[in-house]
């Protein structure tokens, strides 16, 4: 799978306070199943910044509109990838021609033994050999189902969608009017651009994400044809299941440095296993 693999309870205010547009500098709070402290988005002029929620992983997820490039940044290591369309369009390129080298080494690998595929995983970097050499499955698209308003425990009104693949429920997502959260347009703007990002991201790597891809907690549902912050968000298809409800979101002044790669971080590339 591609290299660098990212892993995926603010206090509750009585409402959210609408400011001037001259306050363009969000943070939204997320409260996510399983974490203890809140999961932290900060919008700064065309960036976003997705914080680490668990200590261990310390994985944070930047992304810069102008470039339409999120950098994923690893604090254990103290590195970063940057990840484009562009280089994710040549690795999708790259593992569709070695699909039947591919077919090849599966037929290979299913007479090994457990030992001698252990042994085959590590010179190989440690690369899952089940997945990679496993047939891909047939899977109908995700598609957005509206199901009317709804609200989150909060009290927020929103346009709540259901996510189905085929005739299978795989979760929910519920929108909110930005101004209805007091969030400034560019700040919109500029979560509404990664989530696009992100989409458009999965769709390219679509054909081969059974081997290869693994996006963790990038968002990936294309919301195109709905507009709104997502607030409230629940994944049936994770295991475990995945809740999200976004808890509060203040606006004050943050710092360039916020939201900048930290000093002395070495890139590194975004490449298979």
């Amino acid at each position: 799978m591609f290299h660098s693999r990212p892993t995926t309870r603010a206090c509750l205010v009585s409402s959210f306070l609408a400011v001037g547009a001259v306050l363009a500098d969000s943070t939204l709070e997320y409260r996510l199943s399983g974490e203890t402290a809140p999961q932290a988005v900060l919008i700064k002029d065309d960036r976003v910044l997705i914080r680490s929620v668990s200590d261990g992983a310390k994985f944070d997820i930047l992304f810069r509109g102008s470039d339409k490039v999120v950098f994923l940044i690893d604090h254990h290591q103290r590195s970063y990838t940057p990840v484009t369309e562009r280089r994710i369009a040549e690795l999708t390129s790259q593992a569709q021609q070695i699909q039947p080298l591919l077919r090849g080494f599966g037929e290979q690998i299913g007479q090994l033994s457990p030992k001698q595929k252990a042994k085959w995983a590590e010179m190989l970097g440690g690369v899952d050999l089940e997945r990679l050499t496993a047939r891909p499955k047939a899977q109908a698209p995700v598609r957005l189902i509206g199901v009317g308003a709804g609200k989150t425990p909060e009290g927020i009104v929103c346009n709540r969608l259901e996510l189905r693949q085929g005739s299978e429920k795989k979760g929910e997502v519920c929108l909110a009017e930005p101004e209805a959260l007091g969030l400034p347009k560019s700040d919109y703007d500029a979560l509404r651009s990664l989530l696009a990002f992100s989409a458009r991201v999965a769709d390219q790597a679509k054909d081969v994400a059974t081997r290869f891809v693994d996006i963790g907690p990038i968002p990936t549902v294309d919301l195109d044809d709905y507009p709104g912050v997502p607030v409230e968000f629940h994944s049936s298809s994770s295991r475990p299941e995945v809740f999200l409800t976004l808890s509060r979101i203040h606006t004050e002044p943050l710092s360039e440095r916020a939201l900048e790669i930290p000093t002395g971080y070495p890139s590194k590339s975004l490449t298979f296993w």
